[in-house]
């Protein structure tokens, strides 16, 4: 009995120490680099905010049966790409005579990464509301908080990122697409 008490926490013992060198082995290698870690944080971020764009019982914007993205590393532009892509809700736009245009691929973008239209609902304009330095701002805080990365480093990824967004109209097939920095206005 006494053999097999001290087996059994001769084998736990080797087990935690065990767990602790791989630990302290992988913190060593480095097996996922810190833009992995910032790419997965965008992307998560991302994919918790998809709610923003659920359907609206008084609809003020596009309405979508779904939405998409995705976090890229370009390597040969060293940039990162965030791509949307949101369908229009088939049995809404069947029904509805509606042809999108640049100003809801901008508001698809802007509602899912800063949480505000920027457009005005009537006239489709920008508004000031939401501005570039408030985009700088909401991204950054939003999306790159908690992260040990200077104030330099921050502003790099910001200006090196962009976004590639696509509304697509699955009845008339009236596709928009526009992209460009991040916190700009996309084209």
């Amino acid at each position: 009995m006494k053999k097999t008490i001290l087996t059994t926490i001769f084998l736990l013992f080797t087990q935690i120490v065990f767990a602790d060198n791989t630990f302290d082995q992988l913190k060593k290698s480095k097996k996922t680099s810190y833009l992995d870690f910032i790419l997965l944080k965008i992307e998560q971020r991302l994919l918790q905010r998809h709610s923003f764009l659920r359907s609206q019982a008084v609809p003020l914007r596009v309405q979508y049966q779904t939405i998409g993205t995705q976090v890229d590393f370009l390597e040969k532009e060293s940039k990162i790409k965030i791509t949307i892509v949101g369908t229009m809700d088939k049995r809404r736009y069947t029904q509805k005579k509606y042809k999108p245009k640049m100003s809801d691929c901008n508001v698809l973008r802007n509602v899912l990464l800063y949480g505000k239209y920027g457009y005005g609902l009537i006239s489709q304009k920008r508004n000031k509301y939401l501005t570039n330095d408030d985009m700088e701002s909401i991204f950054t805080s939003v999306f790159l908080n908690n992260l040990s990365l200077s104030e330099e480093e921050k502003d790099y990824v910001l200006k090196n990122t962009i976004a590639y967004v696509k509304v697509i109209d699955p009845v008339k097939g009236n596709d928009v697409i526009c992209n460009g920095k991040v916190a700009e206005e996309l084209r």
